[in-house]
């Protein structure tokens, strides 16, 4: 089968959407099929045909005008360049399926029409979480996302959350499929529990994640558990006023890689996602991969990350939180449960749902080449 993703970003930008396409192009070229990732040209310096880790790329400049008056007129000529220069990446795919939908999702609308393949959107949370609120602030975004739902053979979704929230601006995304993102388990390590109430929080430090939150019940949580220390990885425009806000036994530790977190979790007995709005939490599901139970926002989609293990809590209850993360400390979701979980969700079976999704309900064949 010949596969076109066509993601939001992609490499050399790094990201969650970047390695979920990455991962499910390498696993649907392990399966035999031909896959091509098709991505905005942004920067414009970035070469239009490349290959990244041996998959190959296509870099197409998928601008919406904007406001500008000028853009706007020539905005038909500007897709009908887009479409010439999809199809000059050769035949048509079996499916195409964008990943993120965002100023790509125009001219691959009409490519699929013409062309009548399967079109496949699956929402990754944009709709609420994108960092500039690009669906508040743009008519053609909200509009481009209903005409290409209407357009889809296939929607999905990471989490029932996301899916609630597309709906809002496309409603056939209601009731969609849920997809989860996935994790590499091989690549986290289980270890021993450490007996001390040790706790850990990781990434952006920006107001989304919820951190303050976090910081505020852990002072409550100290009263019960003097000697608990919380160590907080990541940095970001929030990081002077989490340290300022924080108390005794909070500790900052900066960025971190993988092999940094899976250090971090180590020495951690309870890892925590306070995220005043979450549209999946791959941290949560990489936590569980390392045999950590995990005390989790029940705003968003992190139920679905999580399969509901742990502890859901609303962060923005204070005392809740912080009663959740003593219950975490005192009551340890078994090691190998979290783990078992965690595998669950490895790419290969997250490649195999959305393979299967192609061939049930986008009616697609199986085989390579088809």
């Amino acid at each position: 089968m010949r596969i076109w993703l066509a993601p939001s970003a992609f490499f050399p930008a790094k990201g969650g959407v970047e390695e979920l396409t990455l991962q499910l192009a390498r696993q649907y070229q392990r399966r035999g099929h031909e896959v091509t990732v098709v991505v905005h040209r942004h920067p414009s310096d970035l070469p239009e045909v490349g290959e990244v880790e041996g998959v190959p790329v296509r870099r197409i400049p998928f601008d919406l005008p904007g406001r500008n008056p000028r853009a706007l007129a020539g905005y038909p000529a500007s897709v009908a360049r887009q479409l010439r220069a999809l199809a000059a990446i050769g035949a048509p795919p079996d499916v195409l399926h964008v990943q993120c939908p965002a100023n790509q999702v125009p001219a691959l609308t009409a490519y699929a029409a013409r062309h009548r393949v399967p079109f496949v959107i699956t929402t990754q949370g944009e709709v609420t979480m994108d960092a500039g609120q690009i669906y508040q602030r743009s008519a053609q975004m909200r509009l481009a996302l209903r005409a290409g739902s209407r357009r889809a053979a296939l929607l999905a979704a990471c989490s029932r959350r996301a899916a609630d929230d597309a709906a809002t601006v496309a409603p056939r995304f209601a009731g969609c499929v849920v997809v989860p993102n996935g994790v590499d388990p091989a690549q986290w390590q289980v270890t021993e529990l450490p007996t001390q109430p040790n706790f850990a929080a990781w990434g952006r430090h920006v107001p989304q994640k919820g951190l303050d939150l976090l910081i505020r019940a852990f002072a409550l949580v100290r009263e019960e558990l003097p000697d608990a220390v919380l160590r907080i990885g990541g940095d970001g425009e929030q990081t002077p006023d989490l340290r300022e806000l924080a108390g005794p036994g909070v500790e900052f530790v900066g960025s971190l890689d993988r092999s940094g977190v899976q250090d971090l979790l180590a020495r951690s007995r309870v890892a925590v996602v306070p995220s005043r709005l979450e549209p999946f939490g791959i941290v949560a599901v990489e936590a569980m991969a390392a045999g950590r139970g995990v005390v989790w926002s029940t705003n968003g989609g992190l139920a679905d990350a999580t399969g509901g293990l742990g502890w859901g809590v609303d962060p923005n209850d204070t005392r809740a939180l912080a009663g959740a993360l003593v219950a975490a400390h005192r009551e340890p979701v078994d090691p190998m449960v979290a783990r078992a979980h965690a595998e669950s969700l490895s790419w290969e079976n997250i490649a195999d749902r959305y393979l299967t999704a192609y061939s049930t309900q986008a009616r697609l064949g199986s085989g390579a080449g088809s």
